[in-house]
Order: structure tokens, then sequence, then C-alpha cells
């Protein structure tokens, strides 16, 4: 247990998990390559950093049970045993009744009062379907349950990853998925926080992979469900025109809202729409340090007042205008992926709730770069390098991080484009 909180702590360093990462990315590209001069040597090092990531994996799961936090997980217990008790889970006077009959770690909840308690029920009704179960479990039982059913998720996103990006790598590509994946900020910021980005992440993928059926519809629906700042991919089917995709994703939408009413009732819609939580939400919660949303650096450059939003309503207005505008231009060169990574990247910087473990779904791009022919791809001589920083500003500035990758994926697109016009010109 020493040795496992010893990695875990030097893990916590930026620049000791970016190296870790490039070792890795290394190795794999050493592999790559069959160079049997140092493969065996390679091998046993590749290995061994596999070890180490799955130790300290196992680490962060084994402190996070064992050390009582209180975010997020008391939170998501409170909305399920506020849900059901029967009450309606928006109105604060509901979450006091409950909160004050919990046993809970004894642990300082002040801010836990004025961010949950006094606010009620932070996302859209069907999405209460989610944390309804832990209701009727206890604290720590509960707590269990969760961390296993996330930690299946999890798998599922590995797994995902390896088939779209890494399957002709074999067990070198698995490899290499695991430990970036466990190795990233976010991702072990996830699991301390007992937080939902792997469902979420999950979700991207399969829409990703199945973006061009109908079944994708379902799947946005539940994302959207998951995080409501995902129903900017609506946006993709929209451009392409995929009718039925978004039938499907507006017939799922009413059937999981059809659901949460027969259970809940439909008071909880009604307080949603006219007695919104996040008007309650004290104004600290917009700029703390962990808020990486471009709406909070502002806000603690004090560019811009949390009662005055028309500045910021007008740079997110320009901000979508000029991303509008590059869509359609990426739409008219058939760059697709390039579509899905913009979408994620402008969604996360817009979105005025971006904390720093929304992360996780970045590793959506920087997968992609593994592999030179695709799109979003590169040669070893750049990915190590943009692996580096990435996994560098992913531990201390999401906010940074995703401007990185912004212009990492704006230079490739327009490299791409100009490359392919200079051949058909030549031709």
């Amino acid at each position: 247990m020493n040795f496992i909180n010893f990695a875990r702590d030097i893990l916590h360093q930026p620049y000791f998990a970016s190296f870790l990462a490039v070792a890795v990315c290394i190795c794999f590209y050493i592999l790559k390559a069959e160079n049997k001069n140092f493969r065996k040597i390679v091998w046993i090092a590749y290995s061994l950093l596999f070890i180490l990531t799955i130790a300290i994996l196992i680490g962060n799961i084994l402190i996070r049970l064992s050390h009582p936090q209180i975010w997020d997980f008391t939170a998501f217990y409170l909305y399920g045993k506020v849900a059901d008790a029967g009450y309606d889970y928006y109105l604060p006077e509901n979450f006091h009744l409950v909160y004050n009959t919990l046993t809970l770690p004894p642990l300082p909840y002040r801010e836990f009062v004025e961010e949950v308690v006094n606010a009620g029920f932070l996302y859209p009704p069907p999405t209460i379907l989610l944390f309804a179960p832990l209701g009727f479990l206890s604290y720590n039982t509960a707590l269990i349950t969760w961390t296993i059913f996330n930690l299946f998720f999890a798998i599922g996103c590995i797994y995902l990853a390896y088939d779209l990006f890494f399957k002709k790598y074999k067990l070198n590509g698995l490899m290499l998925v695991t430990m970036l994946f466990f190795l990233l900020s976010p991702v072990r910021q996830t699991i301390s926080f007992s937080q939902t980005n792997f469902i979420l992440f999950f979700l991207l993928l399969l829409m990703y992979k199945y973006s061009d059926r109908k079944f994708a519809g379902i799947l946005l629906a539940l994302a959207v469900f998951t995080k409501p700042y995902v129903i900017v991919f609506g946006l993709f089917f929209l451009l392409r025109k995929q009718w039925k995709t978004i039938s499907y994703f507006i017939i799922s939408s009413l059937v999981l809202v059809g659901i949460t009413a027969l259970l809940f009732g439909v008071k909880p819609f009604i307080s949603y729409i006219f007695n919104n939580p996040s008007k309650r939400l004290p104004a600290w919660v917009f700029s703390e340090d962990i808020n990486q949303s471009l709406h909070a650096v502002l806000l603690r450059l004090n560019f811009i007042e949390f009662d005055k939003p028309l500045i910021y309503t007008i740079i997110s207005a320009g901000v979508f205008l000029v991303t509008a505008f590059y869509l359609f231009y990426l739409l008219k060169k058939k760059l697709y992926d390039y579509i899905w990574a913009i979408l994620l990247l402008v969604a996360l910087l817009i979105y005025p709730g971006t904390l720093s473990y929304y992360g996780v779904l970045l590793l959506f791009i920087i997968f992609q770069i593994f592999d030179e022919k695709s799109p979003l791809g590169f040669n070893r001589y750049i990915s190590v390098p943009i692996i580096f920083i990435f996994y560098y500003l992913s531990a201390i500035s999401l906010f940074a991080c995703i401007w990185f990758l912004i212009v990492i994926t704006i230079a490739k697109s327009i490299s791409l484009v100009n490359k392919t016009s200079f051949i058909q010109e030549r031709s």
C-alpha cells in the first residue's frame, strides 16, 4: 500500500505524468516498428509501465473507498434519496428534509450545503434515473456500487477506443490505450470525485462509431441526459441532414421524459422550467479554480462580472458564429472527424460548468493522433511532443489544454485541405 501511495503521489506531479505518457508512447512506436534489436528490452519496460499504471489505478480506487470525500458522490447519493422519498427533487426545502436525516461521514459540509442542498437537482429531470438507484442503498454500499458501475464504463471506454483506433496493433495498442487512459489527470480526478465522465465518454465513442446509423440518435439522448452540453453533437447530424437520426433522438428523449414523469410525477418538470436550481447556485461556483470554462477564466480575470452577463453573451455568440462558419467549411471538405473534434472542444470551452475532470473526453482526439493515415493523425516526431504538452496541461489547466488542441486541430485541418488542393492541381 505504501508503494501504491508513493506512486500515486508522484503521479500528481504534472511533469512526472507527462514523462510517463511519453515513455509509453516511445515504447509503443518502437514495438510498432518491430525493431528486433531492442524489442525484448522495450517490451519489458512497456510491461513495467503497464503494471505501474494498474497499481496507481488500484491505489486511487482503494483510497477513494477508504477515505471519505464530500464531492461529488455525496450529491449523487442525496439526489437519489430525495427522489426515492417521492419529493420534488428541485426544491431546496425537500433537500433539507432528507439531508438532515442522513448519516454521512464526519466532514465539513458548509460548501456542500450552499451548492447542493440550497440549490436542488442541477440536471434535467430524466437524469435522476441515473442516481435514483443509489437512494435505496446505504452510503457505503452505494459508494462501492457506484464505483464498480463507473469502472465498467471505464473498461468499456478503453475497449471502444481500442476497437476504433488501435485494433490493428493488437496487444500493443490495447496496452497503450489503457495506460494513456489511466495516466491522464482528469481520469484520476474522475475516480476521486466519482464523476460520470466515463459514462459520457463511452456514449461519445459509441455515437462516433455508429454516427451513420439511426441508433446514434438514441445514444445522443442518453448522453444529453448525462451531461446537457453534449447536445452540441446534434449539430453534426443536422449539418449532415441525418433526419432519421434526429428523429430517433427526439423519440428517445420523449421516452426518457415519459418514464421519468411516470416514476416521479410532473412536478419536477414544472420546477425545472419555472424554478431552475441554477439560479440558486452561489456565485463562487462559477469562478472557483476547478471550473475551467471560458466563463470562469474571464470571471477570475475580472474581465466580466457575474451579475452582468451581456459581455459574455456577446463573446459566446462570437465564438459560436466563427465556429459555425468553420463547421460549414469542414462539411464542404467532408472532414467529418474535424467536425467532431471542434464541436467537443467548443462545447467544453463555452459551457459555464466545465470542470477540470471533464478533460477525460479530450482523449477522443488524442487517441486519433497515433494513426498517420487518419485525418487527425501525426507522425511519431510530432505526436510524442503533443502527448507531453497535453498531459502536462491537462494536469494544470484544462482551459489551456483545450486551446492547445484547438490550435492543433485547426492547423492540421488547414494543412490537410491545402495538401489535398495541391494534389488535385497537380493531377
